[in-house]
């Protein structure tokens, strides 16, 4: 698995904490959840534009550019 590493705000890192410390869940686990979930709400919208706008939105491009 890939590693990421990124600054957070002190208060959400302060949130995650108290949620794992209230639930017994790690921090990693819980980080991994939502990221997870955050990507599989990006992947079903770009699916749903791919549906709606089909694969090949040339006409969308052409009509931005009048």
């Amino acid at each position: 698995m890939p590693e990421i590493r990124f600054d957070a705000a002190a208060e959400t890192v302060a949130v995650i904490d108290g949620y794992c410390s209230a639930t017994g869940k790690c921090r990693t686990a819980v980080i991994n959840a939502l990221l997870d979930q955050w990507a599989k709400q990006k992947l079903h919208e770009a699916r749903v534009v791919v549906r709606v706008a089909g694969d090949k939105p040339v006409v969308v491009d052409q009509e931005r550019r009048k």
